[in-house]
């Protein structure tokens, strides 16, 4: 049944509800039931459950030096043999001595005294017999370095303790848990109807060390959320590596020399070593030495180890021959060991001549604007000149044709400089202080990177999805308020944004995104309510500045969400709202809100994907002016996100796509 009344009736409704409020209240109070707090409520299959599953899995990384595989562990205690030599590990305490042996040589095959018992990643154990069995668990395992279910970046800081719900939200028990196995389980009782929170605050232990405490669902979610792929997990077979990548050392070693600052205890080797991207290298006393010896290299993965292989070195230098695995690496300095031979090197960026810094170079630049038009204002001087490092001084001018830059005139501004076209050549002159120049080409390429990929943008007049800013991407229009944003419905953070009740975003209305009476429109949003009231008139979102003109969208009478006009009093409300006990009171869960008018002025509004009211021919009246402002959040406590307004009634096809869409963190349409 259609829910229409006189805005004007709110008063009365607010007294009848407060009335009831106090009745319900002191029943409450008799029966001395406590309901738990939903925002710390543990509710299954959703993201924080699954999250906090993911971080109490058993990593399996920390014995690959036994079982090559990250997602079990060999049980202790075991027999190994390496190197002709036999040990038993009885407790973890016991890998480092295991380590000191597998690094005594090059062949760091590992023998298991069959049978054992692994764990797996959920502490399921199983019987081990022979190496054929332990292969086939190894193959269930994603690769070295590959990405896996586990989070290892941050970790629980235990005990902490939960409280247990009966059907009556009585506290029934407060369970203490100690370990991530614990966790583990527990976690797995959500399913079976167990309700249960977690007694905050909690500490967790990041990746670096580092102790952050957190006090409610929502800090929980976020903090693990952004600990995922926060560090690196390690999840690899070299028991003694840097955790360096391929890419990375590869891209360190091109980068200007090296020179060899210890060769097993021997400092005194001056040799500069070159390397090029062509698997070859050069390396002499000096850059203009008359005698330069060569060599091959690569770095690849050997037995799960980092190694950089060298090769075709003759006369007295075939002792750096051979594979050398890299046992620490950083930015300018690689240390690698074959055998028990440690070499120690150390990256030296010093050019002889500026030219040496430069070459021909091709630039792409983003136009992330909309729409997107190639052009953009660019500094040529942060683009070009500020990622080269050079230790010799030289000038620097950037030119629109080789004779300007030959004759040096024309100069462009390298840090205000607009492209004429999407793909177009700039000079760049080079001056060294004896007064000799080169000149180099500058290909830059304008392109339109902006990677949103959403659906539905025919007829979009309004879109704010919030990216850690408040901006129309239709317009381009950005509000200039400091606002709040927390994570949206998907975890992302800082993709929703957060009202307060005192607070609200104002919307300039143009020509393109104006609505007045006789229109079609839809407006779509997704809410999250965080208010302790609610029978409080809270605006979601709406045309004009007051509550007098236009239309509102909000949310009032046990938070149920009706729209209204200012000029008629009319009102459509989520009538099947209140028949769920739950919502007037859910401030965990994200609802999504679409409101149709089509040109018959017949109303629609459709909650979480399906219609729930529906007045055809209504006697809406949202005036024939179009006003200066969309509000959103005016008196509203909680969050907003994925804001849309068309200029059409979306069908109910359409609807279903956007409540399935994925949550929106895009600044670009």
């Amino acid at each position: 049944m259609n829910k229409i009344a006189p805005i004007k009736a709110i008063k009365t409704v607010l007294l009848l509800c407060a009335m009831s409020f106090c009745f319900y209240a002191c029943q409450e109070e008799n029966a001395q039931t406590s309901e738990p707090d939903t925002a710390t409520t543990l509710v299954p299959n959703t993201t924080l459950p699954r999250l906090m599953e993911r971080v109490s899995l058993l990593d399996g990384s920390v014995d690959n030096f036994i079982d090559n595989a990250n997602c079990f562990i060999v049980d202790l205690p075991v027999t190994i043999s390496a190197n002709g030599t036999t040990i038993t590990i009885n407790t973890p305490n016991d890998y480092p001595a295991m380590l000191e042996l597998l690094q005594q040589s090059d062949e760091n095959t590992v023998e298991i005294a069959f049978p054992i018992t692994i764990i797996l990643s959920d502490y399921t154990e199983i019987s081990i017999e022979n190496e054929e069995e332990l292969a086939t668990q190894i193959s269930n395992c994603a690769g070295p370095n590959q990405p896996d279910i586990d989070i290892e970046c941050i970790d629980f800081q235990y005990p902490f303790t939960m409280a247990i719900f009966n059907t009556n939200f009585e506290v029934t028990e407060t369970l203490t848990i100690t370990d991530d196995e614990e966790l583990f389980t527990f976690l797995a009782t959500l399913a079976n109807g167990v309700v249960a929170s977690i007694n905050y605050p909690i500490n967790l232990i990041q990746a670096d060390g580092t102790v952050i405490t957190v006090n409610s669902n929502e800090a929980l979610e976020a903090a693990i959320a952004a600990a995922e792929n926060s560090c690196d997990e390690d999840d690899d077979n070299n028991y003694n590596d840097a955790d360096c990548t391929e890419t990375q050392v590869t891209a360190s070693l091109i980068n200007c020399f090296w020179r060899i600052t210890n060769f097993a205890g021997n400092t005194e080797l001056p040799y500069e070593f070159y390397f090029n991207q062509d698997g070859s290298f050069t390396f002499s006393t000096e850059p203009t030495s008359s005698t330069t010896h060569t060599g091959n290299w690569e770095v690849a993965v050997s037995q799960g180890s980092l190694v950089l292989n060298i090769s075709n070195i003759s006369d007295e230098f075939t002792l750096l021959n051979g594979s050398w695995i890299i046992a620490e690496c950083s930015e300018d300095e690689l240390i690698v060991y074959n055998g028990n031979q440690e070499v120690v090197l150390e990256k030296i960026c010093e050019n002889t001549t500026a030219f040496e810094c430069f070459e021909n170079t091709t630039l792409t630049v983003c136009d992330e604007e909309n729409p997107f038009d190639g052009f953009v204002e660019m500094d040529l001087e942060a683009l070009v000149i500020a990622p080269i490092n050079c230790t010799q001084e030289f000038t620097f001018s950037f030119h629109t044709t080789q004779a300007d830059a030959d004759s040096d005139t024309n100069a462009l501004n390298p840090n205000s400089y607009t492209n004429t076209a999407t793909i177009e050549t700039l000079y760049l002159r080079i001056v060294a202080l004896d007064g000799t120049f080169e000149v180099y080409t500058i290909e830059i390429t304008v392109e339109d990177c902006c990677t949103n990929d959403t659906i539905l943008t025919e007829n979009l007049v309004l879109y704010l999805p919030f990216a850690n800013e408040t901006t129309d991407l239709v317009s381009n229009w950005e509000a200039s308020g400091n606002y709040n944003y927390v994570s949206d419905r998907a975890g992302n953070q800082n993709c929703a944004i957060s009202f307060n009740g005192n607070e609200m975003v104002e919307i300039p209305v143009t020509a393109m995104n104006q609505i007045v009476q006789g229109d079609a429109f839809s407006v779509s949003l997704w809410f999250r309510m965080q208010n302790t009231n609610p029978s409080n008139y809270e605006i979601l979102f709406q045309k004009g500045s007051s509550v007098s003109e236009g239309f509102q969208i909000s949310v009032f009478d046990l938070n149920t969400p009706v729209f209204s006009d200012a000029d008629s009093g009319y009102g459509l409300w989520d009538d099947p709202w209140n028949m769920d006990a739950n919502l007037p009171s859910d401030t965990t869960n994200w609802h999504h809100l679409v409101i149709t008018v089509d040109e018959n002025n017949t109303v629609r509004l459709y909650r979480d994907g399906i219609q729930r009211n529906v007045d055809e021919n209504a006697s809406i009246d949202i005036g024939n002016t179009p006003l200066q402002n969309y509000i959103l959040g005016n008196g509203f406590e909680g969050h907003l996100d994925d804001i849309r307004m068309y200029k059409v009634a979306l069908n109910p096809n359409q609807i279903t796509q956007l409540y399935n869409l994925e949550a929106d963190c895009n600044n670009c349409l």
